[in-house]
């Protein structure tokens, strides 16, 4: 029952990480406020993730006062999950204030239930009093049962039954119906933002460099934080370079790839969350069939010996991450030792060396060896 409340709230948590959190052009269209950017959603999502059990996993009670407290706890987490459900509608600008929540049965009658047994046992307005309630004994498991006394009763003695299964289907009614408004949503504001990724993407190869900079910190600013000296300020020394050394064109070309690399992924990772759900049926899995097991002597299997093609990937990211001259000289001696007939390589180890704490001319170096050694 609340595997789909689960998938649907895992979406919404995915955008906000992914999305919300990373781009200004997102965070515009909702109300990222300051309060929002201590990122207290976290602790929204955390709390739905922990009370989903108590609220779908009614375990059985041996007790009275063991079936009350899981009904209070059951009533409680419905009632915050209303509250944070109306926090979320109101951060992602869903038009939906508390007033229409009220005209929700699926929200006001669970809500009403929680506010007379566990809120407000006793109710008092301006003075006067207004009811009282008690938990009846006569109830069971799957139904909670409390004694009221009302005044638009005369206070004359009520039994108020709840079939526990219908609050619960009430409540994931009310989940599903506002995950999904929060979600089409996100699907709108995703929508427009893949909208300025193709449109950066047709600029690349049409702008200045310059230009594509200030494009991309506009709509993609996470791309400035996915390697090494991709910073704005280091990217235009770079470039201001490029024709001194095939070191900095090389930067250049690789920034550019990755560019496009990573706003092709993030195109498709937005259509995948908005790809319908995909159900297993375990009935319609086909078993795989197996032959007899035959067993072979290893002995007798020939076997013909290759030798292992050099690999470089273990020193390169010894290199990349170890920047002092005692563990450079490890690894990058390494490396020259295995690449000691390309000039190339042994040039920009030597550079990379020479300029360990720079780290302009160390990671355009880097980038350069990782290139020659098809090793990006």
């Amino acid at each position: 029952m609340k595997e789909e409340v689960i998938y649907k709230l895992d979406r919404i948590a995915n955008i906000w990480n992914h999305f919300i959190w990373e781009y200004d052009f997102c965070k515009r269209k909702i109300k990222f406020t300051t309060e929002v950017n201590t990122n207290y959603f976290g602790d929204i999502l955390g709390y739905f993730q922990d009370t989903f059990d108590i609220i779908f996993n009614i375990g059985e009670s041996n007790s009275y006062s063991s079936r009350f407290s899981n009904q209070i706890s059951l009533l409680q987490s419905i009632y915050v999950q209303q509250d944070f459900i109306e926090e979320l509608l109101l951060i992602f600008k869903c038009g939906i204030e508390k007033g229409n929540l009220k005209k929700d049965s699926n929200y006001s009658i669970n809500r009403e239930i929680r506010n007379e047994l566990v809120g407000h046992p006793i109710r008092k307005l301006n003075g006067q009093f207004i009811s009282s309630c008690l938990f009846g004994y006569n109830g069971g498991n799957d139904k909670i049962v409390y004694l009221r006394y009302h005044k638009d009763n005369d206070y004359k003695f009520e039994s108020m039954e709840y079939p526990v299964p219908e609050i619960i289907e009430r409540h994931k009614v009310f989940l599903n119906t506002y995950f999904d408004k929060i979600l089409n949503k996100l699907k709108r504001i995703l929508s427009d933002f893949v909208k300025e990724i193709e449109n950066l993407e047709s600029l690349i190869d049409k702008k200045s460099f310059e230009e594509i900079l200030k494009i991309s910190a506009i709509f993609y600013e996470s791309i400035f934080k996915d390697d090494f000296i991709y910073d704005q300020e280091s990217l235009k020394k770079i470039y201001a370079r490029k024709d001194e050394n095939r070191r900095y064109q090389n930067f250049i070309d690789k920034f550019k790839y990755d560019l496009k690399s990573s706003l092709k992924e993030k195109k498709e990772y937005v259509s995948e969350l908005f790809e319908p759900r995909k159900e297993i049926k375990e009935n319609n899995i086909e078993k795989p069939l197996f032959d007899i097991i035959k067993f072979v002597d290893g002995s007798k299997i020939e076997t013909n010996e290759k030798e292992r093609p050099v690999t470089y990937h273990y020193e390169l990211g010894k290199i990349a991450t170890k920047r002092n001259p005692m563990d450079f000289q490890f690894f990058g001696g390494t490396l020259k030792r295995k690449c000691a007939d390309n000039e190339l390589v042994i040039q920009e180890l030597n550079h990379m060396e020479s300029n360990i704490y720079n780290d302009i001319e160390y990671f355009t170096a880097f980038r350069l060896i990782c290139t020659e050694l098809k090793e990006d």
